[in-house]
């Protein structure tokens, strides 16, 4: 599946590309962060924010959490992406 999505770049895995993440709002009106890991080769920074367009997937991964107990979360991967940097200056 193709996805499009503006990503700030928030954290950088040297040599194999970098996680971002997208503010959305729930129906109440609070703001949560989705995370995407981006692989690529393409040279970004911390803070940077960039439209990405890539093939999407999505795996379930099991860790144990602070608290010590399992737990599970989705993670989601753009594989083959496109970047361009925002030209925005803010």
């Amino acid at each position: 599946m193709k996805v499009k999505t503006e990503l700030t770049v928030s954290r950088i895995i040297e040599g194999y590309g970098f996680e971002g993440y997208e503010t959305k709002k729930t129906r109440d009106g609070e703001e949560f962060k989705v995370y995407a890991t981006v692989w690529t080769r393409e040279k970004v920074s911390v803070g940077d924010s960039v439209e990405v367009t890539g093939d999407l997937s999505a795996k379930l991964d099991s860790y144990t959490g602070k608290d010590n107990q399992p737990k599970q979360k989705v993670s989601l991967n753009i594989n083959d992406p496109v970047i361009k940097k925002s030209d925005l200056p803010f």
